[in-house]
């Protein structure tokens, strides 16, 4: 059975498969008319903020919506502008430079709050957190290019005993306030100083919010925005309301859309990371009774298998040199022609890892 609103969702989502009979032009255009992005830095920009907590998974988020290779992907990103910091939640995301001064100043407040309590817990009070984030921050600017672990000495240096988990919510601290950020490649995350444009308003980062969100996830809830922001429900709604976004009933679902909704092609396989973008929409009650028993299987597994747009399964990859073998776990019996995407799907995987 077919998801009723993933024909509505993968186009947004750049996931759409390509309409019978028409060839894919260079740029093709988007639900919204804009060129559909064919850059690593242009995906990132498309959706505002991407999840990427799993390293070597959130590049295959960015290369299987533009057609690059893993190599791609980490050559197009910080060149472009592109940084990988915490944003959002309290979770790594790719964002670019223009766009993290509106992300921080819609959401740093909220997911602050979540990082005041977790240390709370953990014996470290809001003071000594700000300040050991301020010495963190120019730990980075006297070396650009750092590791956590130069960090953690300076941190040490300073006074300042942090270890695991209270040395992320350290770091994490001053990346809030868009002081540092940086990129990852094979090996330890590199931090480096920023020089961000200036804040803008509450209001205007609130409508940047829910503007960039309808853009790159299709219809949606406010339940949805407040999810994927960590807004409140009302500070969802209110962004929905400055971001002057239209009202869409889509599958007898009352949403909200950037502009009219496109009903598009779904691919009828599809294998995706497991916290790709495309489940910004999974707190909804629905899904996970679509899924059923497997809901939770499929969403902490390493990837995820969705079936004529409906999510179905899981699978997993081992790299052995240049040998890629994918094992998919499905909780129904795929047919012929499933088969024959899911190869054309897991080879399209190989030359991302390999190309």
């Amino acid at each position: 059975m077919r998801s009723d609103l993933a024909p509505w969702r993968l186009g947004p989502q750049l996931l759409a498969a390509d309409p019978p009979g028409r060839p894919r032009p260079d740029t093709p255009a988007g639900p919204s008319g804009r060129p559909r992005p064919d850059t690593p830095a242009g995906v990132v920009r498309h959706f505002g903020a991407v999840q990427s907590q799993e390293h070597l998974w959130a590049p295959w988020a960015v290369g299987r919506r533009c057609g690059a290779t893993f190599t791609e992907v980490l050559d197009g990103l910080w060149p472009a502008g592109v940084v990988r910091t915490h944003v959002l939640r309290t979770t790594w995301h790719y964002v670019h430079t223009a766009d993290l001064p509106y992300a921080i100043a819609a959401t740093s407040d909220r997911v602050m709050r979540q990082v005041l309590a977790t240390m709370r817990r953990a014996g470290l009070d809001e003071a000594r957190l700000l300040a050991a984030s301020e010495v963190v921050t120019q730990a980075v600017r006297e070396r650009p290019g750092c590791t956590r672990d130069h960090i953690a000495e300076r941190l040490r240096e300073a006074g300042y005993e942090e270890k695991s988990s209270r040395l992320a919510h350290v770091v994490m601290t001053a990346e809030l306030r868009g002081e540092i950020g940086g990129e990852r490649r094979p090996g330890q995350h590199e931090y480096y100083p920023l020089e961000l444009a200036p804040l803008p308003s509450f209001d205007d980062s609130l409508a940047w919010l829910a503007r960039t969100y309808a853009r790159g996830h299709g219809p949606f809830t406010a339940h949805d925005l407040a999810w994927w922001s960590s807004l409140t429900v009302c500070q969802a709604r209110t962004a929905i309301e400055l971001a002057d976004l239209r009202p869409a009933t889509v599958a007898g679902q009352d949403l909200w859309s950037l502009g009219e909704p496109v009903l598009v092609d779904v691919p009828p396989v599809l294998l995706l990371p497991n916290f790709d973008e495309v489940i910004s929409h999974v707190r909804d009650a629905t899904v996970r009774a679509d899924v059923g028993p497997g809901y939770d299987e499929a969403m902490f597994a390493t990837g995820l298998l969705f079936l004529d747009g409906r999510l179905c399964g899981h699978w997993r990859r081992t790299v052995t040199g240049d040998q890629v073998a994918v094992e998919t776990t499905a909780n129904r019996d795929l047919t012929t022609s499933e088969r024959r995407h899911l190869t054309a799907e897991i080879d399209r995987f190989r030359a991302f890892v390999t190309g």
